[in-house]
Protein backbone atom coordinates (compact mmCIF):
# COMPACT_ATOMS: atom_id res chain seq x y z
CA UNK A 1 0.00 0.00 0.00
CA UNK A 2 1.52 3.19 -0.78
CA UNK A 3 1.61 6.10 1.63
CA UNK A 4 -0.62 9.05 1.90
CA UNK A 5 -1.10 12.78 3.05
CA UNK A 6 -4.25 15.22 3.66
CA UNK A 7 -4.34 18.78 3.21
CA UNK A 8 -7.65 20.61 4.21
CA UNK A 9 -8.43 23.36 1.11
CA UNK A 10 -12.06 24.84 -0.03
CA UNK A 11 -12.21 23.58 -3.06
CA UNK A 12 -12.60 19.39 -3.85
CA UNK A 13 -10.99 18.05 -6.53
CA UNK A 14 -13.43 16.92 -9.26
CA UNK A 15 -11.76 13.42 -10.14
CA UNK A 16 -12.49 11.79 -7.35
CA UNK A 17 -15.46 10.40 -5.00
CA UNK A 18 -16.39 13.28 -2.66
CA UNK A 19 -17.93 12.12 0.55
CA UNK A 20 -19.62 14.05 3.37
CA UNK A 21 -19.30 12.39 6.66
CA UNK A 22 -21.44 15.03 8.63
CA UNK A 23 -24.44 15.62 6.33
CA UNK A 24 -25.01 19.47 7.39
CA UNK A 25 -25.59 20.81 4.15
CA UNK A 26 -25.90 18.05 1.80
CA UNK A 27 -26.42 20.11 -1.07
CA UNK A 28 -24.35 22.70 -1.00
CA UNK A 29 -20.18 23.41 -1.26
CA UNK A 30 -20.89 27.02 -0.36
CA UNK A 31 -19.40 27.12 3.35
CA UNK A 32 -17.61 23.44 3.09
CA UNK A 33 -14.28 22.92 2.87
CA UNK A 34 -12.43 19.51 2.02
CA UNK A 35 -10.02 17.28 3.11
CA UNK A 36 -7.61 15.88 0.30
CA UNK A 37 -5.95 12.58 0.59
CA UNK A 38 -3.75 11.92 -1.86
CA UNK A 39 -1.13 9.73 -2.67
CA UNK A 40 2.50 10.30 -1.28
CA UNK A 41 4.55 8.52 -4.23
CA UNK A 42 2.61 10.15 -6.92
CA UNK A 43 0.64 12.46 -5.80
CA UNK A 44 -2.69 11.23 -7.26
CA UNK A 45 -6.36 12.48 -5.61
CA UNK A 46 -7.47 9.43 -3.73
CA UNK A 47 -10.93 10.94 -2.32
CA UNK A 48 -12.15 14.06 -0.76
CA UNK A 49 -14.19 14.65 2.75
CA UNK A 50 -16.41 17.29 2.76
CA UNK A 51 -16.44 19.53 5.98
CA UNK A 52 -19.34 22.03 7.28
CA UNK A 53 -19.56 23.43 10.92
CA UNK A 54 -21.70 25.76 12.92
CA UNK A 55 -18.61 27.02 14.64
CA UNK A 56 -16.23 29.35 12.73
CA UNK A 57 -13.08 26.40 11.78
CA UNK A 58 -10.47 28.68 13.11
CA UNK A 59 -8.62 25.71 14.30
CA UNK A 60 -8.26 23.04 12.10
CA UNK A 61 -6.69 19.82 11.17
CA UNK A 62 -6.12 16.47 9.20
CA UNK A 63 -3.24 14.06 9.65
CA UNK A 64 -3.15 10.29 8.22
CA UNK A 65 -2.29 7.56 10.64
CA UNK A 66 -2.10 4.12 9.23
CA UNK A 67 -5.69 3.51 6.85
CA UNK A 68 -7.03 6.27 8.99
CA UNK A 69 -7.85 10.13 8.62
CA UNK A 70 -7.74 12.07 11.66
CA UNK A 71 -9.71 15.15 11.39
CA UNK A 72 -10.71 18.10 13.46
CA UNK A 73 -12.59 20.92 12.50
CA UNK A 74 -15.28 23.58 13.63
CA UNK A 75 -16.78 21.80 15.94
CA UNK A 76 -16.22 18.50 15.36
CA UNK A 77 -13.77 15.61 15.61
CA UNK A 78 -13.66 12.39 13.47
CA UNK A 79 -11.52 9.40 12.86
CA UNK A 80 -12.49 7.88 9.15
CA UNK A 81 -10.88 4.13 7.97
CA UNK A 82 -11.00 5.64 4.59
CA UNK A 83 -10.30 2.38 2.62
CA UNK A 84 -13.54 0.60 3.66
CA UNK A 85 -15.15 4.39 4.23
CA UNK A 86 -16.35 3.29 7.73
CA UNK A 87 -16.25 6.16 10.62
CA UNK A 88 -14.58 4.96 13.41
CA UNK A 89 -15.40 8.36 15.66
CA UNK A 90 -17.61 10.97 15.05
CA UNK A 91 -17.96 13.06 17.74
CA UNK A 92 -19.83 16.60 17.52
CA UNK A 93 -17.77 18.63 20.58
CA UNK A 94 -19.84 20.71 22.93
CA UNK A 95 -17.02 23.80 22.26
CA UNK A 96 -14.55 24.03 19.09
CA UNK A 97 -11.76 21.92 18.44
CA UNK A 98 -8.34 22.99 19.38
CA UNK A 99 -6.12 20.56 18.06
CA UNK A 100 -4.19 16.55 18.31
CA UNK A 101 -1.79 14.98 18.80
CA UNK A 102 -1.29 12.02 17.65
CA UNK A 103 1.29 10.02 20.24
CA UNK A 104 2.13 6.14 19.83
CA UNK A 105 -1.67 4.24 19.26
CA UNK A 106 -3.52 7.14 20.87
CA UNK A 107 -4.95 10.44 19.65
CA UNK A 108 -5.11 13.28 22.13
CA UNK A 109 -7.85 15.93 21.42
CA UNK A 110 -8.11 19.08 22.45
CA UNK A 111 -11.14 21.32 22.43
CA UNK A 112 -12.19 24.86 24.04
CA UNK A 113 -11.52 23.15 27.66
CA UNK A 114 -10.95 19.56 27.45
CA UNK A 115 -8.31 17.09 26.73
CA UNK A 116 -9.60 13.62 25.52
CA UNK A 117 -7.82 10.22 24.51
CA UNK A 118 -8.95 7.78 21.40
CA UNK A 119 -7.12 4.36 21.34
CA UNK A 120 -6.33 3.90 17.52
CA UNK A 121 -9.86 1.97 16.82
CA UNK A 122 -11.68 4.82 17.85
CA UNK A 123 -12.68 3.88 21.33
CA UNK A 124 -12.86 7.34 23.98
CA UNK A 125 -9.88 6.23 26.87
CA UNK A 126 -10.70 9.09 28.78
CA UNK A 127 -11.60 12.86 28.99
CA UNK A 128 -10.68 15.49 31.65
CA UNK A 129 -12.71 18.28 33.10
CA UNK A 130 -12.11 21.46 32.38
CA UNK A 131 -8.55 22.84 31.79
CA UNK A 132 -9.24 26.33 30.23
CA UNK A 133 -12.86 28.07 29.19
CA UNK A 134 -11.15 29.63 25.80
CA UNK A 135 -8.63 26.72 24.42
CA UNK A 136 -6.40 23.78 25.14
CA UNK A 137 -3.14 23.89 24.29
CA UNK A 138 -1.16 20.60 24.19
CA UNK A 139 2.90 21.35 24.64
CA UNK A 140 4.58 17.52 25.05
CA UNK A 141 3.81 14.41 25.46
CA UNK A 142 5.45 11.28 26.48
CA UNK A 143 5.08 7.94 28.38
CA UNK A 144 3.94 8.83 31.83
CA UNK A 145 2.70 12.66 31.20
CA UNK A 146 1.02 15.45 28.83
CA UNK A 147 2.29 19.11 30.04
CA UNK A 148 0.15 22.02 28.15
CA UNK A 149 -2.09 24.99 28.58
CA UNK A 150 -5.66 26.09 29.12
CA UNK A 151 -6.57 29.68 28.60
CA UNK A 152 -8.57 30.89 31.67
CA UNK A 153 -8.82 34.82 31.49
CA UNK A 154 -8.55 35.84 27.47
CA UNK A 155 -6.38 36.81 26.46
CA UNK A 156 -3.16 35.86 27.39
CA UNK A 157 -4.17 33.92 30.81
CA UNK A 158 -3.10 30.85 30.04
CA UNK A 159 -2.25 28.46 33.12
CA UNK A 160 -0.19 25.39 33.18
CA UNK A 161 -1.48 21.73 33.90
CA UNK A 162 -0.30 18.15 33.69
CA UNK A 163 -1.76 15.23 33.18
CA UNK A 164 -1.17 11.43 33.40
CA UNK A 165 -0.81 10.35 30.05
CA UNK A 166 -3.03 6.70 30.20
CA UNK A 167 -5.85 8.24 32.82
CA UNK A 168 -5.52 11.85 32.11
CA UNK A 169 -5.54 12.90 35.78
CA UNK A 170 -4.14 15.91 37.08
CA UNK A 171 -0.54 15.88 38.53
CA UNK A 172 1.43 18.92 39.89
CA UNK A 173 3.25 20.92 37.91
CA UNK A 174 6.92 21.24 38.37
CA UNK A 175 7.85 25.27 37.95
CA UNK A 176 11.25 26.13 38.60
Amino acid sequence: MTQQFAYIKPEPISSVEIIDLLELNPNSYSRSEFVIIKSKDCFQPILNIKLDSNYSPTFKQAEILDNLVVIGYGNHFLIFYYINKEIRVKKNLDGYFSEFKIYKNNIFLATDSQLICFNIEGKQEWLTDNLGIDGVQINKIDETHIEGSGEWNPPNGWRDFALETNTGKIIPVNKP
